[in-house]
């Protein structure tokens, strides 16, 4: 079964262990809804027991349309979901495309708020600390040219980026720049704590967890105005640069830098939106869509 699952990328025997976990279960409930969370690469078969004994499957998707067209190459087996989660809004015309729009629901990711939260006081923050986190669809030239360009202009500044080791020679190396990896929650935490700006340009975007995590520690962000960015930043809340525009988000990091009033009325805008995005708030939206195809 493992091997015949052609056209889904990544699917492999862990996924197909699962799906046969939960079909068992399945076979044993009823009226029962079961959500696979990542449906790009854990869902391949399962849609076949989709309605028997009136239980109902439904799948997140978390990837942009571009890349799902490349992960997912077939679509046999989305046609027997009850029902698709997009995370981003750029997703639903890829899908509605796949099964009627009435089964395609927008619930945005959640993230912890109550873990990911701001400082004690605005004055923690390091005014010369930016910071960057990711790997997924990042746009590795465009930060690079913001070190360079920020870094030229102000040398007192000092980058941090956590990313993967694979992405080092992407960067490139530069004396104001740290490359961090594999770094803990907590001193994830603290780094979004301590920054002045986080710095988060990208090629294409969904729901972002370094956004949300930005967003919730009340970080001023500056970020590209890409896919879905804006289901989930606001131009209250974030600044949004257009993508592939290195020199304009060099000039709003600086802008930033020299205003700590912008910086900080930004931080309680951030924070303000985060809390949109809380889990409890996702777990009610979720609900809904269950009450629907229950």
């Amino acid at each position: 079964m493992w091997w015949i699952a052609n056209g889904v990328i990544a699917y492999d025997r862990t996924a197909l262990a699962t799906e046969i976990k939960a079909a068992w279960h399945m076979l044993k409930d009823n009226r029962a809804i079961y959500h696979i969370l990542y449906g790009e690469n854990t869902y391949h078969y399962l849609g076949w027991l989709n309605n028997v004994k009136h239980n109902r499957l439904v799948a997140t998707f978390h990837l942009p349309p571009g890349a799902l067209r490349e992960m997912v190459r077939i679509d046999w087996h989305l046609r027997r979901l009850s029902a698709i989660v997009c995370v981003g809004r750029t997703q639903i015309e890829h899908f509605s495309r796949i099964l009627s729009p009435e089964r395609v629901f927008f619930v945005p990711h959640g993230i912890d708020t109550d873990f990911f939260s701001p400082p004690a006081n605005f004055e923690e923050r390091d005014p010369n600390l930016c910071l960057f986190v990711g790997s997924y669809l990042r746009d590795f030239p465009t930060l690079r040219g913001v070190i360079e360009l920020v870094a030229y202009r102000r040398p007192q500044v000092r980058f941090v980026a956590v990313t993967s080791p694979q992405n080092y020679d992407r960067i490139g190396k530069h004396p104001n720049l740290i490359l961090k990896s594999a770094v803990s929650e907590e001193d994830l935490l603290s780094l979004y704590r301590r920054a002045a700006v986080f710095i988060i340009p990208m090629l294409d975007a969904t729901g972002n967890n370094a956004l949300l995590e930005g967003l919730a520690c009340g970080l001023p962000i500056v970020i590209s105005d890409v896919g879905s960015v804006r289901d989930y930043a606001s131009e209250e809340s974030a600044v949004l640069v257009p993508a592939q525009d290195a020199r304009r988000m060099a000039d709003e990091v600086e802008a930033l830098l020299d205003d700590p009033g912008r910086r900080e009325a930004l931080s309680v805008k951030a924070r303000e939106q985060a809390l949109r995005f809380s889990w409890p708030e996702i777990f009610r939206q979720m609900q809904n869509v269950y009450d629907r195809i229950g």
